[in-house]
């Protein structure tokens, strides 16, 4: 009797577990609400500030779909993707393999610490006048600057990932006489790839960053030109329409770099974190 009172009293003290389906029922709603009160505070700028320094909300959105119907729109658009999508790419393909061997030696990680550290302090829109004068306003000048600046976070981290690898393994492989190949595909590439995708996550803003940033400033086709020229034209609406598209494709593009993450490291005890909540 009273070791079932006891049960009773003590399994009717801990909490009821949240259900999966209320719990993102409860997110998705905190999110909206988040974004009704963005919505709500830019309306309220809106009629506070003079029109022409910031337009409304709605105005801004009836403008971006009047833009949506035009192909200067989405040539635009497309020339920032190119160039986001060809400047991370050579990141990827150098800056991935060129840390990982680095990182694999230890004299090439000390030899190279120090170059590294003074190349990347250097700000990728202090080069643009540079390669302004060499390359001019076009498509090669901005992948330069894109390349130059967001190259650095994936290079970095994959030196840190070679050199986090698991160094008991690796000496447990060797006494077993692993096969390089093995130890290489099955311990160091997995082990390693959580630090990568870090590095990728942290490049790909930066790229979507710098490749905007730099055809605002240059005058090169895409949605920075379209800003710029927006500004210059004193067409406020159509500016803060680009503005957003630009938001607009940062979004998407962190949500499917989430989605390829989880993918690749669906493995990792983070995820299965993340997918049980």
């Amino acid at each position: 009797m009273t070791s079932n009172t006891l049960s009773t009293s003590t399994t009717g003290a801990l909490p009821r577990p949240v259900p999966q389906r209320t719990g993102r029922l409860l997110r998705l709603a905190t999110q909206a609400g988040v974004i009704v009160l963005a919505l709500l505070l830019w309306w309220f700028a809106s009629a506070t500030l003079p029109e022409a320094t910031m337009p409304s909300p709605v105005e801004t959105l009836a403008r971006m779909g009047q833009l949506a119907l035009t192909g200067g729109f989405w040539d635009a658009v497309g020339q920032t993707l190119l160039t986001f999508a060809a400047g991370l790419l050579i990141c990827t393909v150098v800056g991935v393999p060129v840390g990982l061997a680095i990182g694999w030696s230890r004299i090439a990680t000390q030899s190279t610490r120090l170059v590294f550290d003074f190349l990347r302090t250097i700000p990728p829109i202090a080069i643009l006048p540079l390669v302004l004068l060499i390359y001019g306003p076009t498509f090669e000048m901005v992948l330069v600057v894109v390349v130059l600046g967001a190259i650095w976070p994936i290079l970095i981290q994959s030196v840190y990932a070679a050199r986090q690898g698991e160094s008991l393994l690796a000496e447990m492989s060797a006494s077993f006489r692993v096969p390089r190949r093995w130890f290489v595909t099955h311990v160091f590439f997995p082990g390693s790839l959580p630090f990568v995708m870090t590095g990728l996550r942290v490049g790909t803003t930066i790229c979507l960053l710098l490749t905007i940033t730099g055809e605002l400033l240059s005058g090169a086709p895409g949605i920075g030109f379209q800003i710029q020229d927006a500004q210059l034209s004193l067409d406020t609406p159509r500016m803060y329409a680009y503005v957003l598209v630009s938001a607009v494709l940062g979004l998407l593009v962190n949500g499917g770099f989430w989605s390829a993450q989880r993918y690749l490291l669906r493995w990792h005890a983070s995820n299965r974190k993340e997918s049980a909540r």
